[in-house]
């Protein structure tokens, strides 16, 4: 520890005893030049038109399917629905609340192992 102590002090007398030198004017030019480049990014790729077309051939195929369902089991569909609300609605007071603290449970797995691998320093 005190060697880094030394070598920073050597440094840092270094930094202080050389005088500044000019900047040049150029160097905002200089600069840009080396970031900016003359080929524009592409705005959409092929990865985006597949993915417009799966996803524009999910909501055909769901449509489809909607337009082409027996009456019945439209009925049918509905009243699972109604079903599945009232049942929601009956069950409400644990599974609110079970969903929250699972969800916050599932979140902190994730989160805290990455928050502890940022605050650790590696170094000693």
């Amino acid at each position: 520890m005190d060697k880094h102590l030394k070598q920073d002090a050597i440094i840092e007398d270094a930094l202080q005893s050389e005088p500044l030198a000019p900047m040049p004017r150029s160097i905002t030019a200089d600069v840009m030049a080396r970031i900016q480049s003359n080929r524009r990014p592409a705005l959409l790729t092929w990865r985006d038109f597949g993915l417009g077309f799966v996803i524009l051939s999910c909501f055909g195929a769901l449509w489809y399917t909607w337009q082409n369902l027996p009456p019945i089991l439209l009925a049918k569909l509905q009243i699972q629905g109604i079903l599945l609300y009232q049942n929601f609605l009956v069950n409400s007071r644990w599974l609110v609340p079970a969903l929250f603290f699972g969800s916050a449970a599932v979140l902190a797995a994730l989160t805290i192992p990455l928050l502890l691998k940022m605050t650790m320093d590696h170094r000693r």
